[in-house]
């Protein structure tokens, strides 16, 4: 009998207990998690993950990992329609997103596409249009987005992970206010390629799961670049950066006390905090919007007349007034984050890690946010638009245990920083945990 492990472990048992999982859950709920879920298809993606295993010569990195896609990157012969109906009218894709691709090399197999926020335009997870998934722990309340269906698939247990995009917290958001892990790379770090793109200038390609070191596994295969031996063995003598101007402002009470609870455990560790303030942050809100409103209006605006008959009216009203923007205020927009690049490069140098709230509040109520999206839609970007502004990476890990409202402390580093920043919050997530157990 061999011993190989690799014999074993199937990724047809993984795909299996997947979806027995997904078919147990109340009617109409994965119909809001998935846009596209196929047990058929994710049962030959798997066995086609087993084959590529059998005939590598080591064990693959990824090899049995379920993974979903948001609704944003192309698989061959499906058509990716970025969550609105209009858009599901576009051929199907010739070919795999490169990401896609190397998700299948590394042995990964996808498990079905993941609901949004239509073309992925707030951070709240709402699709009027095809119903809207729930928060994990709080089904009262908004999941948060745009990666909605992404978080809510991994929350429920339905994949190991899910593959998404950030283009200004649509990782970090959801991750946080679902109590999961998410991570925000470089933009540059991985590819776009096959990635149906709102905003060229800032959408990144991120993930969230159910720990750091998945993100960090799938950083590595996504990136192409070898996992960096681990360097830093505990948080004495670290200085962490505390960027109390904007991202600690406004808080409210149960972030609040998370945060102070979680930075009391990092001090008592050893790390030294030291509040800081970068006023190139609070550029984000208006310069970010422009920029996007402007690479949104070139590639989408052509869209526009379908929208109006059947997308989500917050969402096409949102693209209506990024018409408004001019080429001026572009050009802009575009030397003031030169700048701000700059600005926080030398800031961030300072410190060994800096530390914020992913999202200053809880989830909010879905009745709330009804009668206010616009509201809640810029206060809960509000801390993580600011990392993609200057270029930066960023993870979130959760504050809170489960069954209480979601929140995420964020861990940022300069552009760069993936491997760094990723040790670090594991690291700080030891460290926390007890403070978790105690909140």
């Amino acid at each position: 009998m061999s011993t190989d492990p690799r014999i074993h472990f199937r990724a047809v048992d993984v795909a299996r207990r997947y979806i027995d999982r997904a078919m147990d859950l109340p009617d109409g709920c994965v119909e809001r998690v998935f846009l596209e879920f196929d047990a058929e298809r994710i049962m030959r993606a798997a066995e086609a993950a087993d084959q590529r295993q059998k005939e590598a010569h080591d064990s693959l990195p990824l090899h049995g990992v379920a993974v979903s896609l948001k609704d944003l990157f192309d698989e061959t012969g499906i058509v990716t329609s970025a969550g609105s109906p209009f858009l599901r009218g576009r051929a199907p894709a010739c070919e795999d997103a490169k990401v896609v691709s190397a998700l299948k090399a590394a042995g990964a197999f996808t498990c079905g596409r993941t609901n949004m926020s239509e073309l992925g335009f707030t951070g709240l997870g709402l699709n009027p249009c095809f119903g809207s998934p729930a928060n994990v722990i709080d089904p009262a309340r908004i999941p948060g987005g745009s990666s909605s269906g992404a978080v809510a698939s991994v929350g429920l247990g339905l994949c190991d992970a899910a593959l998404a995009t950030d283009t200004g917290g649509s990782v970090r958001i959801p991750a946080a206010l679902n109590g999961l892990y998410g991570f925000k790379p470089t933009r540059a770090t991985i590819s776009t390629k096959g990635l149906f793109s709102v905003c060229p200038s800032f959408d990144t390609v991120g993930f969230i799961a159910r720990s750091m070191h998945m993100c960090t596994r799938l950083q590595a295969v996504l990136s192409g670049q070898c996992l960096a031996p681990r360097k830093i063995k505990s948080l004495d003598g670290l200085h962490v950066g505390l960027v109390a101007s904007p991202l600690a402002e406004g808080l409210d009470t149960q972030v609040s006390a998370d945060f102070d609870r979680s930075m009391q455990a990092i001090r008592d560790a050893g790390a030294i905090i030291a509040p800081v303030s970068e006023p190139v942050l609070c550029h984000s809100a208006t310069f970010l919007g422009t920029i996007c409103s402007y690479e949104t209006t070139a590639l989408i605006g052509g869209y526009l007349e379908g929208l109006k008959e059947t997308g989500d009216p917050y969402v096409v009203q949102r693209i209506l007034k990024s018409t408004e923007v001019t080429s001026k205020e572009m050009e802009e927009a575009r030397s003031k984050r030169v700048e701000a690049i700059r600005a926080f490069k030398e800031m961030a140098g300072k410190f060994d890690i800096l530390i914020a709230p992913t999202v200053p509040t809880v989830a909010p109520l879905l009745e709330d946010v009804d009668s206010n999206p616009e509201k809640f839609g810029c206060q809960l970007s509000q801390n993580t638009r600011a990392v993609n502004w200057v270029d930066g990476c960023a993870a979130t890990v959760p504050m809170n245990p489960h069954g209480m409202p979601g929140t995420g402390l964020m861990l940022i580093g300069r552009a760069g920083r993936d491997w760094h920043v990723l040790e670090m919050a594991s690291l700080i997530d030891k460290v926390i945990a007890p403070a978790r157990l105690k909140g």
